[in-house]
């Protein structure tokens, strides 16, 4: 249904100055100096495996995002809110059709929304 990249807004909080779930530590000015320097525009990966390591290897790109990067800071509690743009690639909504009048649909239900990797078969991309 979707005939464009749809456009995203990601954020995300990231924790400075006081460990993560993981352990480590950032400062603001790593944060910042990461987003920074990265690639003008980076890919959305989605990990197959269901596993938190990305290896760069199994992931599917669904989207890439902007070189733009907006910073949140909430002193008190030592957390910055990234925020990112992106288009996400494959992304619609699935639908229930109700009626159609002349070939045309002219009465739906949105079921929900989904996001489809694109894959080769028999050289097309589907």
């Amino acid at each position: 249904m979707n005939d464009k990249l749809t456009k995203i807004t990601l954020t995300f909080p990231m924790r400075y100055d006081r460990p993560n779930r993981n352990g480590t530590v950032f400062t603001k000015e790593a944060i910042e100096n990461a987003f920074g320097s990265s690639p003008l525009a980076m890919p959305i990966l989605i990990n197959p495996d269901e596993s938190s390591i990305f290896t760069y290897r199994n992931e599917h790109c669904i989207g890439m995002t902007t070189p733009t990067y907006y910073f949140d800071y909430d002193e008190d509690n030592k957390v910055c809110e990234v925020t990112i743009e992106g288009r996400l690639f494959n992304v619609g909504p699935t639908i229930r059709i109700n009626e159609m009048q002349d070939g045309k649909i002219t009465d739906f239900d949105i079921m929900s929304i989904g996001i489809v990797k694109k894959e080769e078969h028999n050289g097309q991309t589907i």
